[in-house]
């Protein structure tokens, strides 16, 4: 056994009492057998959790932001620093359940070829979230998402088959996507895919590390008697316009990317007939004054979107830090 088994990089934003349950987890996720290292990276909270963290977790090492990166440059800062054998990246509003990611680190080391796994993870009411093991988003799948119509009809061939609500997740095998809200990197992925693609600033890095994973011969697997809770959505409602428009975004980039610009072009049409629709629905007098103002201040972000074919300028995050780290991280594999 290594000194540094795992290391352990979470990215945290304006969730204190989350991480902490999170990081008070930790000890017996891993049990006895595997050592580790915990990361933070603390993405300019304003919550005071870098020194709670410091003050309550001495053992943690945090960096501490100063201004908020979004989550991909945040997470590469994290695993640029990570002196483990392998890479663990945990979101803060998870609570891991016991020996969760010993269980990984088990798998990972008596399978060479499973470059990224991921637990079974559970949502808020026990119940088992999809966006695990399930297929590749299409912009047919992205579409009946925001539309509304896949929650409305989980079980539907079309409207809902990507999510593969038949399959098993309490079985161990490999599955097309694993959920970013925790991913193993195997100590026997190369370098370059032991990071993040920066092109994908927020959402979406997930399913773009699986290809990436996959295409270079690896297999992603869902490990099922490793188990985790993931609340979900802790950040990003605190800024739900933008992370709605990032969530766009990242699946245009996707589809542009893996699957071709007719889907890609296809997608932004749709986003835009939906945001139009939904915008005329929120204006109802049914739905309250509130809810409405949220919801169409979301929707009128994605329809400058779909018009512009980019981040509306009100909207749009530096992207400086993030290239910053990238030249980083790329300098840190060549010397690898």
């Amino acid at each position: 056994m290594s000194a540094i088994d795992v290391s352990i990089v979470i990215v945290s934003w304006n969730v204190r009492a989350h991480l902490a349950r999170c990081l008070a987890s930790l000890p017996v996720a891993l049990g006895d057998l595997y050592g580790a290292e915990v990361i933070v990276v603390d993405n300019a909270s304003d919550d005071g959790s870098a020194t709670f963290v410091r003050q309550h977790f001495p053992h943690v090492q945090v960096i501490a932001l100063s201004h908020n990166w979004l989550y991909t440059a945040a997470a590469n800062e994290g695993l640029l620093r990570a002196r483990g054998r392998h890479l663990l990246l945990l979101n803060p509003d998870t609570l891991l359940h016991p020996h969760s990611v010993a269980r990984l680190i088990h798998y990972a080391d008596t399978h060479p070829r499973a470059g990224l796994l991921g637990p079974r993870i559970l949502d808020a009411n026990g119940q088992d979230d999809l966006r695990t093991g399930r297929y590749p988003p299409s912009a047919g799948s992205e579409l009946a998402d925001w539309s509304g119509l896949s929650r409305r009809f989980p079980h539907h061939p079309y409207f809902a088959a990507n999510l593969r609500s038949n399959f098993d997740r309490r079985q161990t095998a490999s599955v097309p996507v694993l959920s970013g809200a925790c991913l193993l990197f195997s100590s026997h992925l190369p370098p370059a895919l032991r990071c993040l693609n920066p092109d994908f600033p927020m959402y979406g890095e997930d399913v773009d590390l699986c290809r990436r994973v996959q295409q270079a011969g690896f297999a992603t697997v869902l490990v099922g008697d490793a188990v985790i809770t993931h609340v979900g959505g802790q950040s990003s409602r605190q800024q739900s316009t933008l992370a709605a428009v990032l969530a766009v975004d990242a699946a245009q980039r996707y589809l542009r990317l893996w699957v071709g610009p007719q889907a890609a072009r296809l997608h932004r049409l749709g986003m835009g007939v939906i945001a139009l629709i939904k915008l005329l629905i929120y204006r109802l007098p049914i739905i309250s004054a509130s809810r409405a103002a949220a919801q169409r201040r979301t929707y009128q972000a994605i329809w400058a979107w779909a018009r512009q074919g980019h981040i509306p300028e009100t909207l749009a995050p530096s992207r400086c830090q993030g290239a910053e780290i990238n030249q980083r991280q790329d300098a840190e594999a060549g010397r690898k």
